[in-house]
């Protein structure tokens, strides 16, 4: 049945495929439960998420589509940002249907739009009337390609829904759109969380939206990037920070501040005890700026966070940084990368961090790092036990080795570091880094950063590797790189997410599909490629036919065509687990629709196991879906999340008990029986048989332990 281009035929159509487009929500969100007794559960999910199929039939032609991103959650994104909905016949069918979701559905929590032209501009009046429903958490609009009426029409609906976070960016915002926002900041008993990057406001803008932030009771983080800030506006945002108490995050940047205004900022940072994460990268605040801030942060005891990237800070701001560290007691992390920081005050900063307890993330990549620094970082590596994560700077030279062996070895040897990115320069300093690798036993993140450096022998390392469990590899991978790269993929048991940001040629692609099909432990990996023909996409066909660990595949600026998408297509049809496709096709190409169809079923698979663990409902699909993602890394993420959302304890104690309620029910889960089974009490004899229903429950779980609920056949 083809989906109808006119708004008097929605009703219709709707009515033939057994739905009623304007029937209430039905969401009941959580029940409410005694504090510290037991935790919140959802008393029932909306009738729309397992119809959202039939409105994303409409909703692909303009680049939108409605998708499942948490139990009993909906989200509304643009997939397709270059798709212009008034180029569609469908824009004028789609802004009605999708004014009527964000207004009527609980069920929604999530809004990002950032399509090109005008959708709701086809029907007058409809973001005039439009009220989004409050229990959206998140509204982002992104105006890069929107019209101008369109990304401003939206941002009024926007606030007058009162979401919980608004983010607006690439837009040129309007005076009077700005006098809203303050106005919002001001009144609003919702807004926690405000965005606005890239938005054209001007200093006496951001005056009046700072004057309304010192009286907020509930805005948390705000967020200015790419705005006039200035020195006025540096001088008012020190009013907020003197009086403002529910503050906890404030990011300024690339903000024109400069060394005035950083001066006035820091001004009051002895005052505030609210604020834990200052963000003033890319200000160039110098030399005089950086003193200010460090002599500031000596007396400050609650700023945990801090970003200086691209600030100029040169040599006497670097030292300045280095006395701070000596002194304060509460930062835990700090970036001052990209500031042409001298190699003495490279040295500096890494002495006083040997002796700081609290410090345990430094970036400090991108600077003079020289022989000395190395070695002052090996030092620093090989004594602090706090430090979990280093950005820094690897160089090969032409004399002297010794630097470079002592990182590396302090690196090999560190049984703090968690997370390490390097800038490595030259084949002697990848050489080094690679026997590193080899040797670690507790690093679990690397992200390597080169220009023209092989990276087999990083492969190689990798392999006999076994802590190691995301990789990001940005460099260029040429074809003997690409099958080491390939090789690795296939032979690893341990890494579980790579990341490579260079352009892949088609061969390498083919390659490290041929890879990932034999591979067990990924479950993401990202790749950026050009134009991928029929072999690329038999090969990745043929990995998910296989492959069920893969859960995220991400290939940008990749196109395809559509024979080429229908073979890919047939492979997510028969994969089960797989969650994210990121491809790029014209947002209406129907075997585009079916691959989100196959992707949104499998997605409700494992959104389906995550309310199985958390919520313990006795159900034979959520209990199979459970037991088919439970060993998963990726499900373990999303599992992590939703229990963090209702205040839950860490995945692995949720993950036993749910295989211990299996155990428990497993005929009731299975559908064998409908009640709790009554085990007979064993009686002692000496028999090495005994009847099926003479065993005791402990050797009836123990049976169970070694069964999965898609074992019984009824």
């Amino acid at each position: 049945m083809s989906a109808p281009t006119s708004v008097r035929h929605l009703k219709t159509h709707f009515k033939r495929l057994g739905v009623d487009m304007r029937a209430p929500c039905t969401d009941a969100g959580f029940s409410d439960t005694l504090a510290g007794v037991e935790p919140p559960k959802r008393e029932s999910s909306c009738w729309l998420i397992n119809q959202v199929g039939i409105w994303n039939r409409f909703f692909q032609n303009v680049g939108v589509e409605l998708n499942q991103n948490g139990p009993g959650k909906l989200s509304v994104r643009t997939f397709g940002s270059c798709c212009n909905p008034s180029f569609s016949d469908y824009g004028l069918v789609c802004a009605t249907l999708l004014g009527e979701l964000l207004a009527g559905h609980r069920c929604i929590y999530n809004v990002h739009l950032s399509y090109s032209g005008q959708m709701f501009g086809l029907k007058p009046g409809a973001l005039a009337n439009l009220i989004p429903n409050g229990a959206i958490e998140h509204f982002h609009v992104d105006g890069a390609r929107m019209s101008s009426d369109e990304a401003h029409g939206l941002i009024r609906a926007m606030v007058r829904g009162q979401p919980a976070s608004i983010e607006i960016s690439n837009v040129k915002l309007r005076p009077c759109i700005a006098t809203m926002l303050s106005n919002c900041v001001e009144s609003t008993v919702t807004l926690k969380e405000l965005s606005l990057v890239e938005v054209g406001l001007k200093v006496d803008d951001v005056m009046t939206l700072f004057k309304t932030l010192e009286s907020s009771k509930t805005v948390e983080c705000f967020k200015l990037e790419g705005n006039a800030v200035g020195v006025r506006g540096a001088q008012q945002l020190a009013s907020v920070l003197k009086q403002n108490k529910t503050l906890r995050s404030a990011t300024v940047q690339k903000a024109q501040l400069e060394a005035e205004g950083a001066i006035a900022i820091v001004s009051a940072l002895a005052e505030n005890t609210t604020l834990t994460v200052l963000r003033i990268a890319s200000n160039y605040i110098g030399d005089v700026g950086t003193r200010a801030l460090a002599d500031a942060l000596k007396i400050n005891n609650t700023l945990l966070g801090l970003d200086l990237r691209d600030n100029a800070k040169g040599v006497q701001g670097g030292h300045a940084i280095a006395q701070m560290l000596a002194v304060n007691a509460k930062l835990e992390e700090l970036h001052v990368c990209g500031n042409a920081i001298s190699d003495s005050a490279v040295v500096a900063i890494a002495e006083s961090i040997l002796h700081n307890k609290a410090l345990n993330a430094l970036s400090i990549f991108a600077n003079n790092i020289g022989e000395d620094g190395v070695t002052a970082l090996a030092r620093l590596l090989a004594s602090n036990k706090t430090l979990w994560r280093l950005n820094a700077t690897l160089k090969s030279t032409s004399g002297d080795t010794r630097p470079l062996d002592a990182f590396t070895n302090a690196l090999a040897s560190s049984k703090s570091l968690y997370a390490v990115q390097l800038f490595v320069w030259g084949s002697l300093a990848m050489k080094k880094l690679s026997h590193a690798v080899q040797l670690t036993k507790t690093l679990q993140y690397l992200c390597v950063r080169s220009y023209g450096t092989e990276i087999q022998q990083l492969c190689s390392a990798l392999e006999t590797n076994h802590s190691i469990q995301e990789v990001q590899i940005d460099s260029f991978i040429y074809i003997e790189d690409g099958t080491a790269l390939a090789r690795l993929i296939e032979k690893t048991k341990t890494l579980q997410a790579v990341t490579i940001t260079k352009e892949l040629s088609t061969l390498c692609v083919t390659r490290i599909f041929h890879g990932l099909a034999k591979n067990k432990s990924i479950c993401l990996f990202s790749a950026q490629c050009v134009t991928l023909g029929m072999t690329t996409c038999t090969a990745i066909a043929a990995t998910l036919e296989v492959n069920r660990t893969l859960c995220s595949i991400t290939l940008g600026w990749s196109s395809f065509t559509d024979d080429c998408l229908s073979v890919i297509s047939a492979g997510v049809a028969k994969n089960p687990v797989i969650q994210i496709m990121e491809l790029t096709y014209m947002s209406y190409s129907n075997v585009g629709l079916k691959i989100k169809e196959h992707l949104r079923r499998n997605s409700s698979m494992m959104l389906q196991a995550v309310e199985f663990v958390l919520d313990h409902k006795v159900g034979r699909v959520e209990a199979e879906a459970f037991e088919m993602f439970k060993n998963n890394a990726f499900f373990r993420q999303q599992l992590s999340k939703a229990a963090i959302s209702r205040g839950l304890s860490s995945p692995l104690p949720l993950l036993r008990e749910t295989e211990h309620f299996i155990e428990d029910n497993y005929f009731r889960i299975t559908g064998v029986v409908k009640q709790k089974v009554v085990c007979v009490r064993a009686v002692r004899k000496r028999k090495k048989v005994t009847m099926f229903d003479q065993l005791n429950e402990y050797c009836l779980k123990k049976v169970f332990s070694y069964l999965r609920v898609s074992d019984v056949r009824l």
